[in-house]
């Protein structure tokens, strides 16, 4: 007993005995301690969201779930402009553009736009982009760089690379690319985007800028900024400094994004909006935000409870701009939140591909099986939902995976970071107590063993960090997604995580994915991007009974999938893009789970297993474009579900009759199929049908009569040679390519 206890003097008192257990309940007490501080600041930085709540009858709306944002992307990705004072600033940069005056400039001349964040600088970029007097002017050679915070001349030549050549620029030394740039933009006139630039140093634009002076004469660039130094530095020839809404446009861009008409509105509707949209201060993301906000709310409490919020309190135009944000955060349902705030983990600027990060939500647990909807499903809801706010932005298609990509605003993943506070980091942190989502786009720092313990989502980019000695087990790591830029090793750090659900690496340079994989029996999500050596997956893989998703990117050496694939009977989607020598094993027919087949540009593929027989209830896509070696689909095929059909740039000769028994069919995309000789007599009977590409069909001579009978047809593209027979049976606008 007396190596139990410690004798301390007491004044008064003589000697205490203190047992040692006394030494962790005082750890306790300090640990509670802070607990109750911290919890008070939560509730202080909360307590208005309290009296929103009051007035609010429902969470956010959840959009429809058959929604068509990816196929709408097709048709153009760039919103009506809902602001005149914009589409004045846009006429006059587009005659500063047009001007032939080059005089004195040594390169492209440069115009500016400067505003706030928030202001619509993007936007306004993009509409003038998407002019005609612009396309027309220079043949369509404009060119989109994201700049952003980090500047980096390798990274923006990079980044140039890929917008001029559709290349990945991963894949490219930099000799290369500067050479391709050169050969791609000399002589020619062209217009280069530099979106939202910050860096001030001018010998580093000045190293960017030298690779762009062997174009044409009346070469542009339009560079958008927060700072006005940065135009000047730039030696901008023109700068447009962007004016902020007055009261009535500010009233008339939220009428436009609420949906609200204002003879449906009272009097007093009308005053509290109002006043609320003078706390906005003008600025358009906050009025698009307070719009977002009020669409769907009728009752004027409401309406007050938003106008009287404690978070307009801010001195500066930014301050108030953020609280509009908060405000629609606070709004959110709880299952939003935690979707919206999981975006954090991704840098600015960084492409956000839908189907990932849905797979990410699923596998962090934030979304959840119910009533036999499956997840992936409500998690589409969920990100339109995000879309509709506007948190999410500019969903477009990407130009070869045709997957739907999107971004963040810089001030909506500030937002996200304040929120969370130190519950995610850019570095490796000294205590991952806190720290939940972990975000390297670099890691010269030492590794500590304890540095990934608790840590729930891991986010790499740019380097390749070595982790494996530092690494030990967790249980509490979900996603990983390693984005390197350098080809490296299977990063053997990966199976210490049971419990990972879902992976993503790019750049693997090794031959072989482990058999040992198999140890993170919970993937439900795997995906190798850019994987160019490698030739074998293990057949382990068909232990992985929970996977949902496979995904290989340009494994361009991989020659078939191992037979176990048949095994994981959970598989949704199986995408294939680019892996040009791949054969699709038979042992597929028995995933009959299947919503999502894509396999495209595998260039030796000539056929489909032909055991791929019977009903796939569920498959909802198929995508085979690219796949110039494919001339038949099996025709015992069934598919009653399936919504998409894309055969694009295939040897296909006609449509198996199984096609026209898809009554949910909305889309087919056989366009450059140059053996395609007819279409099928009962097409008509496609009733759903909205899409129908078939131009380049070469030998299509002509159409069957039941192409009359598509009645919700609302896109043709057509050969030109059978657009009167077309306009015979349809009266619908015809888009001929």
């Amino acid at each position: 007993m007396e190596s139990d206890v410690k004798k301390q003097p007491i004044p008064g008192c003589g000697f205490l005995v203190k047992p040692k257990s006394f030494d962790f309940r005082c750890k306790v007490a300090h640990k509670m301690k802070a607990i109750k501080v911290e919890f008070a600041a939560i509730v202080k930085q909360r307590s208005d969201a309290n009296t929103i709540r009051n007035h609010l009858l429902a969470d956010h709306p959840i959009g429809s779930r058959n929604s068509t944002t990816g196929e709408l992307s097709m048709l153009g990705n760039v919103e009506d402009s809902k602001i005149p004072k914009r589409d004045e600033e846009k006429g006059k940069i587009i005659c500063k553009i047009l001007e032939a005056n080059n005089e004195g400039v040594d390169g492209p001349a440069i115009v500016s736009i400067v505003g706030l964040g928030g202001s619509g600088k993007t936007t306004l970029a993009k509409h003038v982009c998407h002019d005609s007097k612009i396309k027309e002017h220079f043949n369509d050679k404009v060119f989109w760089v994201h700049v952003s915070e980090e500047f980096d001349v390798k990274k923006l030549i990079g980044k140039l690379f890929q917008a001029i050549t559709k290349q990945n620029s991963d894949l490219h030394a930099s000799e290369h690319m500067l050479h391709e740039i050169s050969n791609k933009l000399g002589g020619k006139k062209f217009l280069l985007v530099l979106d939202d630039a910050w860096h001030q140093d001018k010998l580093d634009w000045e190293q960017f800028m030298v690779h762009l002076k062997n174009g044409a004469p009346g070469s542009k660039m339009l560079l958008t900024t927060r700072d006005k130094k940065v135009a000047e530095l730039v030696n901008s020839r023109h700068i447009l400094e962007l004016e902020l809404l007055s009261e009535s446009e500010s009233w008339g861009l939220f009428l436009k994004c609420s949906g609200w008409k204002e003879e449906d509105l009272g009097s007093e509707y009308i005053k509290v909006g109002k006043e609320t949209l003078n706390r906005c201060s003008g600025v358009p993301l906050a009025i698009r935000t307070v719009g977002g906000i009020l669409c769907e709310k009728k009752e004027i409490s409401f309406w007050k409870a938003i106008r009287d919020s404690d978070l307009w309190k801010e001195e500066s135009i930014k301050g108030r701009v953020f609280a509009s944000l908060k405000l629609s955060f606070i709004h959110l349902s709880d299952v939003l939140k935690q979707c919206f705030l999981f975006c954090s983990i991704f840098p600015k600027g960084y492409k956000i591909y839908k189907d990932g990060l849905i797979a990410q939500w699923v596998a962090h647990g934030f979304i959840n099986s119910m009533d036999g909807v499956q997840p992936e499903d409500t998690g589409r809801d969920y990100f339109d939902s995000l879309v509709k706010i506007g948190f999410l932005q500019d969903p477009s298609s990407h130009w070869y995976t045709k997957q739907l990509v999107c971004k963040m605003h810089d001030l909506i993943h500030d937002l996200t970071r304040q929120i969370l506070s130190n519950e995610v980091r850019n570095s490796l942190p000294k205590n991952t107590e806190r720290c939940r989502y972990l975000s390297l786009t670099s890691c010269a720092e030492k590794t500590d063993k304890g540095s990934f313990y608790k840590v729930h989502a891991l986010f790499v980019s740019e380097d390749n960090p070595r982790f494996d000695k530092a690494v030990k087990k967790s249980s509490y790591m979900r996603s990983v997604v390693l984005d390197y830029t350098n080809n490296t090793n299977f990063p053997q750090f990966i199976l210490k995580f049971k419990y990972l659900a879902y992976l993503e690496i790019h750049n693997l340079s090794c031959q072989r994915i482990p058999e040992a994989i198999s140890c993170c029996w919970n993937l439900k999500s795997l995906h190798f991007i850019r994987c160019k050596d490698l030739v074998m997956l293990p057949e382990s893989i068909g232990n992985l009974k929970k996977l949902r998703t496979l995904e290989l990117n340009y494994a361009t050496e991989l020659e078939s999938l191992p037979l176990s694939i048949g095994d994981c009977r959970d598989l949704q989607s199986l995408n294939l893009h680019y892996c040009v020598k791949v054969k699709i094993p038979s042992t597929t027919c028995k995933i009959r789970n299947l919503r999502a087949l894509h396999v495209s540009g595998c260039s030796f593929l000539k056929q489909l297993p032909s055991e791929l027989t019977g009903e796939f209830n569920n498959l909802q896509r198929i995508n085979l474009a690219h796949c110039r070696q494919l001339e038949d689909l099996a025709s015992t095929l069934s598919c009653p579900m399936l919504r998409t059909l894309d055969l694009s740039g295939t040897k296909v000769t006609v449509l198996p009759p199984w096609v026209t028994r898809a009554s949910t069919l909305e889309c087919i995309n056989i366009e450059h199929c140059t053996e395609l000789v007819e279409l099928p007599q009962d097409i008509g009977e496609l009733k759903c049908l909205e899409v129908l590409n078939i131009a380049g069909c070469t030998k299509l001579l002509c159409l069957p009569s039941g192409i009359g009978q598509l009645t919700r047809l609302r896109r043709a593209c057509l050969l030109s040679g059978v657009v009167e027979m077309m306009r015979e049976y349809l009266s619908l606008k015809i888009l001929i390519c």
